[in-house]
């Protein structure tokens, strides 16, 4: 039961912590997910993500924050 009462003070604490993500953090993590459901190869400018599929299909993801 301790260990549940510390879990849930850490987790209070971590919500109230405010975390901005940038446009290259984000496109990095979409490129991790996207490569396990597709065989293809990807590069990124920082600013867009390029997604060549193995059948010749190509497909650009930009990330614009609002």
């Amino acid at each position: 039961m301790k260990e549940n009462i510390e879990s849930t003070k850490q987790n209070a604490e971590l919500d109230n912590l405010d975390f901005n993500i940038s446009i290259e953090d984000m496109l990095l993590d979409l490129k991790v997910l996207i490569k396990e459901y597709y065989c293809a190869t990807f590069t990124s400018d920082g600013k867009s993500l390029k997604i060549t599929l193995n059948n010749g299909q190509k497909f650009l993801l930009s990330l614009t924050a609002v």
